[in-house]
């Protein structure tokens, strides 16, 4: 998980880039007599952005007079995405993402873009660069049309929180049903700031990131046991063992105040049912 610049691309060009690829005169025109209305929109998302503020916004006040929702879904549905004119917004918002991950979950690969407030709802901003986020099928999948309000809090958008380079993810191993080592990822308390953590817990939730992340960590517990097997950790003492998981989970995180590589890692290297109870480490 991790932030993104803003993209390069304007409101005000992404838009009339895609209304500029609709081939009949009268329905391009009636596009482009809303365009300032359009931008009015997408400035209102900005400020919700920059404000953190997203769970205030309503849809109702994103719709574009002269144009209905459907028009404006269809817009970036066919002009938007499948047109020529509109290649390099497109491919600028993805090739943003570090080694083609995606920023919700740092790990999956960047194929789509996901909405961050739903197309389906907010109408004046389906084409708006700032609300298209590079995402992976994953991500995008889990997330649907979620929409934050005042009972759903706001997932973190790559754009606009600061909280990816908090260090809030935080990881346990505990004993499963089959008397198996298992990663559970908890979000770590925030006493001074209950909407923070709220949001959080909202991220890891709505993109399935405990479950998701849990699976992935499944391999790391395999990998170190094989590690084990092998000639060079055979003679592995427990103090030997937490040393190789420290370094592992600083190899793992690399910058990333937040990888879930590196929460495993340390989660296994602070347990001692895992370490001394499971695996025998003295």
């Amino acid at each position: 998980m991790y932030s993104l610049s803003l993209p390069a691309a304007t409101a005000s060009y992404a838009y009339g880039a895609t209304v500029a690829t609709i081939k009949d005169k009268t329905r391009r025109a009636s596009f482009m007599a809303a365009a300032s209305t359009v931008q009015a929109r997408c400035d209102s998302f900005d400020l919700l952005g920059a404000s953190s503020t997203f769970h205030q916004a309503v849809g109702s006040t994103y719709v574009i007079g002269g144009l209905s929702a459907d028009a404006m879904t269809e817009l970036y549905d066919v002009q938007f995405t499948k047109r020529v004119g509109t290649r390099d917004i497109r491919d600028g918002i993805k090739n943003a993402a570090p080694n083609e991950l995606c920023p919700y979950c740092g790990e999956g690969r960047v194929t789509e873009l996901d909405h961050y407030l739903p197309k389906s709802l907010f109408a004046g901003t389906t084409v708006h660069p700032a609300n298209l986020v590079p995402s992976c099928h994953d991500c995008n999948f889990e997330k649907k049309a979620y929409q934050p309000g005042l009972t759903n809090p706001a997932v973190l958008h790559p754009y606009f929180d600061t909280a990816f380079t908090t260090n809030w993810l935080a990881a346990s191993v505990s004993e499963s049903s089959l008397h198996l080592p298992t990663v559970k990822f908890t979000v770590k308390h925030f006493g001074s700031d209950p909407d923070l953590e709220a949001r959080l817990n909202a991220h890891m939730d709505v993109f399935a990131l405990r479950r998701r992340f849990s699976v992935w960590a499944a391999q790391s517990l395999t990998n170190f046991e094989g590690y084990l097997r092998t000639a060079h950790g055979r003679s592995m003492t427990l103090n030997a063992a937490r040393d190789h998981l420290e370094r592992t989970a600083l190899q793992q995180s690399g910058e990333r105040a937040n990888s879930w590589e590196g929460a495993a890692h340390e989660a296994m290297r602070a347990s001692d049912w895992y370490l001394s109870g499971h695996l025998g480490l003295s």
